[in-house]
């Protein structure tokens, strides 16, 4: 699996086009080197965490406390892995089994670009070229469009109709947040 084929392949995705496929490996091994790249992600959504751990150090006076990784890891691993639960149980809802597997490799992949182009900004910011500012409405807009992202791959590729699209994404999205809030809350 190329990766940066995958980048044109997401973008197409989520532009609706139907050359999307061409871009992405969508053999049971195209699935397992999904789960590579979405597990790749976590180093990337660490460096977020520990972007705005800083600047809240820095706004408060306090010295930088560094995220514990282990519980921090395994909370964000399940809450990737929602995903593949949440549309398993979908596909199965709604008679589309056919399709659950072109639609995690997507999103996988999708995320895991989205992971390392919102953690780009955040090592610009660590390394003092860009204001925090900027970079946490970057990091906003990413969490936020994973939403949006959700509702237009399930459109391209299960494909489902905008209400039930946008349905889908709602819940799926919830479930993660609240594996989040849950795992969290355990540790704070």
């Amino acid at each position: 699996m190329n990766p940066i084929a995958s980048l044109y392949g997401s973008v197409k995705a989520l532009m609706g086009r139907a050359d999307w496929s061409d871009h992405f490996d969508l053999s049971r091994k195209g699935l397992q080197a999904s789960f590579l790249a979405l597990f790749l992600s976590l180093p990337a959504i660490y460096l977020i965490a520990h972007g705005v751990q800083t600047e809240r150090a820095v706004l408060f006076g306090e010295g930088i406390q560094s995220i514990p990784l282990w519980p921090f890891a395994i909370i964000l691993t399940l809450y990737l892995l929602t995903f593949s639960a949440c549309a398993y149980i979908f596909t199965m809802l709604f008679d589309k089994q056919d399709r659950f597997r072109p639609w995690v490799i997507t999103r996988h992949w999708t995320l895991f670009w989205l992971a390392l182009i919102i953690a780009a900004l955040f090592g610009l910011y660590i390394l003092g070229i860009l204001p925090f500012t900027l970079v946490n409405y970057a990091a906003l807009a990413g969490f936020l469009g994973i939403l949006l992202i959700d509702i237009r791959i399930g459109q391209t590729i299960v494909p489902f109709k905008m209400g039930r699209a946008i349905l889908i994404a709602c819940a799926i999205n919830a479930m993660g947040l609240i594996v989040v809030l849950l795992g969290f809350e355990q540790i704070l």
